[in-house]
C-alpha cells in the first residue's frame, strides 16, 4: 500500500509560548565543551593520533572553553581546535566570515615550509592563483601584511601556541587560502624576480561560482587525438553524474577511444558512494573490493570491531582499453575513494601526489549545548590492501601534480606520454 504525504499542521502564533532572556537556560561552557569532547573521544575515527600530543590539545582547549562567555565564543575555541587534527572533513560550524575557507573546496593554493621558507607546492589550474601568475616554487614572504610563520599560526589563535611543523604546513595552507569572505594579499618572491605584491579575491566566492559547470568534461588528447580525457567537475555528490559519465564514456568510445585518463583532480567536495562505484564499475570485468571500512565507535563502546569491505560491479559501457587515473591535492574524499578503488578493482595506472586527505566517511552531529554542528570522519577508510586511504602513494607519484612551475599540467603529461608508449 503506497504510504500517505505527510501533512503538515499549521500553528498559530499564539499557541508557541514566547520564551523571555530570563527563561532561557544558562550557558555552561565547561558542559558544553564535554559533550564536544565526548564526541570526539566516542566517534572520531582519527581521535587515536600518533603525529599530535591529543591529550595536551584537549587539555589546553578545555581550559580555554571554560573561560568562553557565549556559544560563540566557545564555537570558535572547538572550530580551531578542529583544525589542530589537519583534517578538512573535522568542521565545527556555523561558520563566521572571519572563518577561514574550507579546504581543500575553497582552496587554490597547497603550501609548506621548506628551510624556514614558505612555499607554493601546488597551485589549482584555472583559479585565480594560477591566473595571476603563482607557481610552484614562489616563496610566499607575508600574508595579509604578517611574515609567513606568523600568518600560519593565526588559524589556531590560542588554542595551538606550538605548533608542530606538520600543523605549521595546514596552518600556511589555510592562511594563503585566505579567510570565507574578502581578498587575500601576498607578497610573493618568484625566482630571479623582485617579491611583488598579489591581491586575489575569496577562493570560496570563485569556489561557489563554478556549480554551474557540466558534471563531468570530455575531451580528446594524444598524438592521434584518440586518448579520451574523463574530468568530473567537482561533481562526485550530485546523482545526476552518474547518467553525465555513462554518457561521456559512452562517446569516448563511439569516438574511438583507445586509452582513457580518468581525471580526478578537480573533485575537492568529495561525494557519495553511489557515483563512486558507478565511475569504478566501467572499468571492472567482475565484482571486485574497492575500499575497506572500519566503524572505531562500535569497537570502542562494544570492544566488538566492525570492519567490512565494499565491492564495485561491473558497468555498462565497459571499457577495456588501457586506463590511467590522475590525482593531487585537490581530489577529495570521495575523489580519493576512487582513486584507490580504481587502483585496487582495475587494471589502471594511477599518477598524482597526496591527495586531500580528506579523513574518513562523514559524519555530522549537532550539539544541544553550544549549537553548534560538527562534521567529522566516523568511518576509517583503507584500500582493500590495508594501507590506510589517506597514506596512498601513486603508481607513478608526480609532485606538483596540478600545476608546473613553467604552467603546465605535470601529471596529465605523464598519463598521455605512458599512453602513447602502449
Amino acid at each position: 500500500m503506497a504510504a500517505l504525504p505527510a501533512v503538515a499542521s499549521p500553528v498559530l502564533a499564539q499557541e508557541v509560548p514566547a520564551t523571555s532572556a530570563a527563561d532561557a537556560p544558562e550557558f555552561d561552557a565547561v558542559a558544553a565543551w564535554d559533550e564536544f569532547e565526548q564526541l570526539l573521544r566516542s566517534e572520531y575515527a582519527y581521535i587515536e593520533r600518533d603525529d599530535i600530543d591529543v591529550e595536551a590539545q584537549l587539555r589546553r582547549s578545555r581550559a580555554l572553553a571554560a573561560e568562553a562567555g557565549d556559544r560563540k565564543a566557545l564555537r570558535r575555541i572547538m572550530h580551531r581546535t578542529g583544525l589542530t587534527f589537519m583534517d578538512p572533513h573535522l568542521l565545527v560550524g556555523p561558520f563566521d566570515d572571519d572563518d577561514y575557507a574550507i579546504l581543500m573546496s575553497s582552496a587554490d593554493l597547497d603550501a609548506c615550509f621548506e628551510d624556514g621558507r614558505a612555499v607554493i607546492v601546488d597551485v589549482r589550474r584555472g583559479s585565480p592563483a594560477f591566473d595571476a601568475g603563482l607557481r610552484p616554487g614562489d616563496e610566499i614572504v607575508s600574508i595579509a601584511g604578517l611574515p609567513a610563520r606568523d600568518a600560519a599560526r593565526a588559524p589556531f589563535g590560542t588554542v595551538l601556541p606550538d605548533p608542530s611543523d606538520a600543523q605549521f604546513d595546514y596552518g600556511l595552507t589555510l592562511a594563503v587560502n585566505g579567510l570565507r569572505t574578502g581578498n587575500r594579499l601576498l607578497s610573493v618572491r618568484s625566482a630571479e624576480a623582485p617579491v611583488r605584491e598579489v591581491q586575489l579575491g575569496s577562493t570560496r566566492d570563485w569556489a561557489n561560482g563554478l556549480a554551474d559547470r557540466e558534471l563531468v568534461e570530455l575531451s580528446f588528447a594524444g598524438a592521434a587525438g584518440d586518448i579520451a580525457v574523463l574530468r568530473p567537475l567537482n561533481s562526485l555528490g550530485d546523482n545526476d553524474t552518474i547518467t553525465a559519465f555513462d554518457a561521456a564514456l559512452e562517446k569516448a568510445i563511439a569516438d574511438g577511444a583507445r586509452g582513457v585518463v580518468l581525471d580526478m583532480r578537480e573533485t575537492p567536495s568529495g561525494g557519495n558512494t553511489e557515483v563512486g562505484r558507478s565511475v569504478i564499475g566501467h572499468f571492472v570485468d567482475a565484482p571486485r573490493p574497492y575500499q575497506m571500512h572500519r566503524v572505531p565507535v562500535l569497537e570502542r563502546e562494544f570492544t566488538v570491531p566492525r570492519q567490512f569491505v565494499e565491492y564495485v560491479f561491473p558497468r555498462e559501457p565497459l571499457f577495456k582499453g588501457p586506463v590511467v587515473v590522475l590525482h593531487g591535492r585537490w581530489t577529495g574524499s570521495m575523489g580519493e575513494g576512487i582513486v584507490i578503488g580504481m587502483d585496487a578493482a582495475s587494471a589502471a595506472t594511477t599518477i598524482g601526489s597526496n591527495m586531500g586527505d580528506l579523513l574518513g566517511g562523514v559524519w555530522n552531529a549537532q550539539l544541544e549545548l553550544s549549537g553548534a554542528r560538527v562534521d567529522f570522519g566516523g568511518e576509517s577508510l583503507f584500500h582493500p590492501d590495508g594501507t590506510p586511504r589517506e597514506d596512498y602513494v601513486a603508481d607513478i607519484p608526480t609532485e606538483p601534480a596540478s600545476t608546473a612551475a613553467d604552467g603546465s599540467d605535470p601529471a596529465l603529461a605523464a598519463a598521455l606520454e605512458l599512453l602513447e608508449a602502449r
